[in-house]
């Protein structure tokens, strides 16, 4: 496999431990998508892109910058159109779906950079999450279930949300997803410009909701080694294309992985 010239974090923060069910993955895939081609204008981004993930898993997706991560994220939530190739959800086709009615389908997407309203307290950027929801009693349950998995959330419930630190901001941005209740979460660069604490605070939440709620996670990280660590399942992206799929537990033994994105000299 070609090597990627950048590389991803290696810091060496501790993993939680991933959970220990195995998700049944002899049935229909929750999330399949097709030989999907993406483009930028012109710029061919997704070339030919094939992946599966199935209930109840935590998917990986690692590579360099560029490889394509964000964009299958983006393809996959409604925020851009494939221009060919198959994306389907539930069993349901929804390539070129918008990403309102991916949502209302019950897939979140926290995308890189988080993407809080700044000037929103936490409060009203968690309602912000649940626009789609009118049952008031519903909306405050949603509330409390974000601040009982993140504390830290609740002690500053009525701050402004572009005041918190990076690590807080990201926290509100997942707790802003959760409020949908989703069964598909995509995550992309969770632990992007976190300090070691808050990463593994992070990671620490995407098991618990992968092992409480059997969400279903596809995690787009530039931290390879945490990444590999909790996934069920693995895919390596490179300049567009998928390089190499499997059980991420294999993928982190691969020599050529471990050479690109694991630090291994």
């Amino acid at each position: 496999m070609t090597q990627s010239t950048t590389q991803p974090s290696t810091q060496p923060t501790t993993a939680p431990t991933p959970s220990q069910t195995t998700p049944d993955i002899s049935g229909s895939a929750m999330l399949e998508l097709g030989d999907i081609h993406s483009y930028y204008d012109h710029i061919h981004a997704l070339k030919g892109i094939t992946l599966k993930a199935y209930e109840g898993e935590i998917v990986a997706l690692i590579g360099g910058n560029g490889a394509g991560k964000t964009t299958t994220l983006r393809t996959i939530s409604g925020m851009m159109k494939p221009r060919t190739g198959t994306l389907t959800y539930l069993g349901e086709d929804i390539a070129g779906k918008p990403a309102h009615k991916t949502m209302q389908m019950g897939m979140s997407h926290v995308p890189e950079g988080r993407r809080i309203f700044p000037q929103l307290s936490v409060r009203e950027n968690l309602e912000v999450g649940a626009y789609t929801i009118t049952d008031r009693k519903l909306i405050e349950e949603r509330v409390q279930e974000g601040f009982a998995y993140f504390p830290r959330l609740k002690e500053r419930e009525n701050q402004l949300g572009g005041t918190m630190s990076g690590g807080e901001q990201q926290m509100l941005a997942i707790a802003r997803a959760l409020m949908v209740n989703p069964r598909l979460l995509l995550l992309d660069e969770p632990s992007m410009g976190l300090s070691p604490l808050f990463v593994e605070a992070i990671f620490d939440i995407i098991v618990k909701l992968n092992k409480d709620h059997n969400t279903t996670v596809l995690l787009v990280e530039q931290n390879a080694n945490m990444a590999l660590a909790i996934a069920h399942r693995a895919y390596v992206l490179q300049t567009g294309e998928m390089k190499l799929s499997g059980k991420a537990s294999d993928i982190a033994k691969d020599e050529s992985v471990r050479k690109a994105y694991l630090g291994d000299e």
